[in-house]
């Protein structure tokens, strides 16, 4: 589950409090689970076409993969160096790509358990001298008290701009990403599930003033590529974050010993990944230049909502375009003399 990227930019900008990005996530539940339950979730995918999927994972990708590059040159990991390029934090990169690399299709020493680990031990060795405290105890749970004008300023602020952002990416692109990677395994991954499934959470999320979340398809094929490739991984992964939930605020300071660089690497391996699926439609030309102006648009604005906007009006005036030569090939074909 990942939070909802255009709730939590906003409710920066706006300096918004916690009630009201936890009112966004209850709504966002609410309605969500409305369209699960009423199956308007494959009626509303079909606004999105091939293309305009690809070009969401493609732009998503090229998100990602610029986030990693970002992380790698801005973050100085380890000691300081009189240099203004991150020498230590280069080397750093190099060699989790080599460690990534060479144990990507490994089963017995999953890339991503090794490199987190790795990552921490040069975290700790590093900061030896300041290691932060882990304390125990979870923080307390604050129920949320909805007030109806709350309520009403989040659905306008929060919620409406994020409802595109998450049906394209957190349910289509994740139900046609699933299915590219795990076939028929992936065959209860459906819109409709993926919306009762957010919505659920949400509500919860929502009531105990936790952040909103949604699934990724991003996230998937991260997933996939590090070695999580059965529900055995979502046990380990659950218990791994409830056990680190137990020790509260002090569980942030021991996942922040994992240098930025590692963090980085991952980011651009997941985002090659994630942006190449556009490659089964490279020979249909049309369908690849909505899909690269999706991606391009996205990547130039950082946000997916005005790219696949774009694609909507693309693939409408070339839908238009087709319709608009056929009826003229048609009216241009002599018609037979009695």
């Amino acid at each position: 589950m990942q939070p909802l990227k255009a709730v939590a930019a906003i409710a920066l900008a706006l300096h918004l409090p916690p009630s009201s990005i936890a009112s966004a996530g209850l709504l966002m539940g609410v309605l969500l689970c409305l369209i699960g339950i009423t199956n308007l979730a494959p009626l509303l995918a079909k606004l999105f076409t091939l293309p305009i999927i690809r070009g969401i994972q493609l732009g998503l990708g090229l998100l990602l993969a610029r986030e990693g590059i970002r992380l790698i040159l801005h973050h100085q990991d380890g000691p300081a160096l009189a240099s203004p390029i991150p020498v230590f934090s280069l080397l750093i990169a190099l060699g989790s790509t080599a460690i990534l690399l060479s144990l990507r299709k490994s089963a017995r020493f999953p890339a991503a358990l090794i490199l987190l680990g790795t990552g921490l031990l040069v975290g700790m060795a590093s900061h030896w001298s300041v290691l932060p405290p882990l304390d125990f105890g979870p923080l307390p749970l604050e129920f949320l008290h909805p007030r109806s004008v709350e309520l009403k300023a989040a659905l306008v602020a929060l919620v409406l701009p994020q409802f595109a952002l998450t049906f394209g990416n957190s349910i289509v692109a994740t139900e046609n990403t699933a299915e590219i990677l795990y076939g028929a395994q992936a065959r209860r991954v459906t819109t409709r599930a993926l919306s009762l499934s957010i919505g659920v959470m949400n509500l919860f999320a929502g009531a105990i003033q936790a952040a909103p979340m949604c699934h990724g398809s991003g996230g998937i094929t991260a997933h996939n590529k590090f070695g999580a490739r059965s529900e055995k991984s979502s046990y380990v992964i659950g218990g791994v974050c409830l056990v680190l939930a137990l020790f509260g605020h002090s569980a942030l300071g021991l996942l922040g010993l994992i240098p930025m660089t590692v963090l980085g690497v991952f980011l651009i391996y997941v985002g090659i990944q994630h942006g190449s699926f556009v490659r089964d439609i490279v020979g249909k030309r049309a369908w690849l230049v909505i899909a690269v102006v999706v991606g391009l648009v996205s990547l130039i604005t950082t946000n997916l909502t005005w790219g696949f906007l774009v694609g909507f009006a693309l693939q409408g005036s070339h839908l238009a375009y087709v319709k608009c030569r056929g009826h003229l090939a048609r009216e241009a074909t002599p018609r037979p003399s009695l």
